[in-house]
């Protein structure tokens, strides 16, 4: 499924998107970098292309003959992987024998007790 960056509307399945076409939604570019499948936030002139020559504004159309549009797959459940320190912090906290019921202070304070 192809979608519009800005907006999020779904975008009909075409062979090719010409370069000048709008968003029928928001009229944002369609043939930007910010719609291709190559485009990265963090890679080199914001493309995964070796390539491809530096284009000032990804979200502004554009020429490029790399342009490939993202497809992002639908209705696929966003599921926790379990990993990472996101998943780490929304497990239950491991209690030790004696801890419990004490406060950060106290369990601070016993470890200075003679």
């Amino acid at each position: 499924m192809r979608k519009c960056f800005q907006c999020g509307a779904e975008i009909a399945s075409r062979e090719r998107v010409p370069f000048k076409e709008l968003c029928p939604k928001c009229d944002a570019f369609l043939h930007c970098c910010r719609n291709c499948r190559l485009y990265s936030a963090t890679a080199h002139n914001h493309c995964l292309s070796t390539t491809t020559e530096l284009v000032p504004d990804a979200e502004r159309g554009n020429y490029c003959d790399e342009f490939a549009f993202r497809e992002i797959e639908a209705d696929k459940p966003k599921t926790p992987r379990g990993r990472g320190k996101k998943a780490a912090m929304e497990r239950e906290p491991e209690q030790t024998p004696g801890a419990v019921g004490q406060t950060a202070r106290e369990k601070f304070e016993g470890l200075f007790k003679d």
